[in-house]
């Protein structure tokens, strides 16, 4: 067991609207793992606004969190519980949708290249750092043209609005599959 306590993060947009977008899609990944291990279920927290628990893990002290703002704004409530629990950098996981991954590839890494992700960019900020951890998880990458709707003809999609799709049901079933090479990569984070 190490003696330092992790800070897991989920990041997502935790509105009714973007529930089963591209950016969302892992999230419930997260409900999925705290059930699946028996571990305690999320407070709100009415003063910072954001859901948390604290648990043990193999072992293993840990804080999750699940920020109540937009992904781009996670570097604030993931700075303040680090602080507040003098978690260092090297012991916070964040888990993130990724474009530019192999298809259907999970990836755990750490500090590096934040790919022009806003929401990286946010947290590397607060925290003054780029050393922690990520766990990239594959979205897909869009082609560049949106279906025609009888609202609209169609066109070109930026790579910010095509996250916000809903996935396709099939990609959503091979998605599922996925869920045990997160979980693995999360127990080999407790250990780093």
């Amino acid at each position: 067991m190490t003696n330092n306590m992790k800070l897991i993060v989920w990041l997502w947009n935790p509105w009714e609207q973007y529930r089963n977008t591209r950016h969302n899609i892992w999230f419930a990944m997260l409900d999925e793992f705290v059930n699946s291990n028996n571990l305690w279920d999320f407070s709100y927290d009415n003063k910072y606004g954001w859901e948390t628990f604290t648990t043990l893990l193999d072992w293993q002290k840990v804080a999750f969190l699940k920020p109540m703002e937009y992904m781009n704004k996670s570097g604030w409530p993931v700075s303040k519980l680090a602080n507040f629990y003098k978690i260092e950098s090297k012991d916070i996981l964040i888990i993130h949708d990724e474009i530019d991954l192999p298809v259907w590839t999970v990836k755990l890494k750490f500090g590096w290249w934040l790919a022009g992700h806003n929401w990286l960019k946010d947290i590397a900020l607060k925290l003054w750092t780029q050393d922690f951890w990520r766990i990239r998880v594959w979205v897909d990458r869009p082609n560049n043209k949106i279906p025609p709707t009888p609202l609209n003809k169609g066109g070109n999609m930026s790579v910010a609005d095509y996250v916000l799709w809903n996935f396709r049901k099939e990609q959503i079933e091979i998605i599922k599959d996925k869920y045990l090479d997160i979980e693995k990569f999360i127990f080999e984070f407790l250990w780093k």
